[in-house]
């Protein structure tokens, strides 16, 4: 078994899979997502096994809609079972959310 998964096994008893996830997620986003995608679009949350990403301009809310199904499988073969299954987007104008 891959340490990862030994890892998410473990943190999942304690609780805090959520964090240990998200935190993989982030550690591959800018692959996932691509260069001019990534810039525009950051993993904010997980809320059960949906990833909620922060999108800079409504554009880019329906571009995660219209990719969702390529970006999930990009992270699932990254992440493997741990990886979110639905994916989401929140508008956030430059200057207003976490990323600024």
């Amino acid at each position: 078994m891959p340490i990862r998964f030994a890892l998410a096994r473990l943190l999942r008893a304690r609780g805090i899979e959520a964090a240990a996830v998200l935190a993989e997620v982030r550690a591959v986003w800018d692959e996932v997502a691509g260069p001019e995608a990534a810039p525009h679009i950051s993993p904010r949350s997980l809320r059960g096994d949906e990833l909620i990403v922060e999108v800079d301009h409504p554009a880019w809310a329906t571009q995660v809609q219209l990719s969702s199904a390529e970006l999930l499988g990009r992270l699932a073969e990254r992440l493997g079972p741990s990886s979110p299954r639905k994916i989401s987007a929140q508008v956030v104008p430059p200057g207003r959310g976490p990323r600024s």
